[in-house]
Parts: C-alpha cells; structure tokens; sequence
C-alpha cells in the first residue's frame, strides 16, 4: 500500500515539475513575442521617419519614386517575415490543441467507460 502511494505522490511530484516548467516557457514566450513586436514597432518608427524624408525630396524633385520604396523595402522585409513566423507558429499550435483534444477525448471516453464497468452488478462480471 504504502508504495502505491509513493508511486503517486512521485507521479504528482512529476506532474507539478511539468507544469511549472510550462508556465517557465509561456513566461518566455510572452516576454519574447513582447520584444519582437516591440521592435517591429521602433523599426517601422525608424522607416516612417526615413519614408517621411524621402517624399520630401521626392516633391522637392530631387530624388525618384523608386527611392521611397527602396527605403520602405526593411520595413516590408521584417513584416514579411514576422507574418511568416506566426503563421508557421499559430498553424503547429492549431495541430498540438488538436492532438490534446483529442486525447482528452480519449480519456473521457476511458474513464465513462471505467465508471460503466465499476456500476455493473457482480452477476454480469461474470
């Protein structure tokens, strides 16, 4: 009995190690997505400055059209990839929510059938 219940208690210890190693890496996750966009956003600051100057030139008849998109063309860059980033992301997060809903399908359908079985009455067991 009492190593049944060391297995538990070292099964539960497992299971509280693995959550807070989740909680660990959401934790990092957050901070990261918090960073990337916060440097999108000083990046696309940095661009609209440099874009704002350029028209200015370009009006002014100094410079070419094809100058502003050349310098609006880091902006686009990091946003493509950005988009591209979360995209792959959210597309595996959508297969693993999949995967644990259906296991905890599984698992429902596992323990109703345990609770059936525990409720029959000893003369159909056997």
């Amino acid at each position: 009995m009492s190593q049944n219940k060391t297995a538990a208690e070292s099964a539960w210890a497992l299971i509280d190690n693995e959550k807070r190693r989740d909680r660990f890496i959401r934790r990092v996750s957050i901070i990261a997505w918090s960073v990337t966009f916060a440097i999108v956003l000083l990046i696309a600051i940095l661009v609209s400055v440099q874009l704002v100057q350029m028209i200015k030139g370009v009006r002014a008849g100094a410079l070419p059209w094809s100058a502003v998109i050349g310098s609006a063309m880091p902006l686009v860059d990091v946003l493509w990839k950005l988009s591209l980033l979360v995209a792959a992301l959210s597309t595996v997060g959508i297969f693993l929510r999949l995967r644990t809903a259906s296991l905890a399908e599984i698992q429902l359908r596992l323990a109703t059938l345990e609770e059936m079985l525990a409720n029959r009455p000893d003369t159909q067991q056997s």
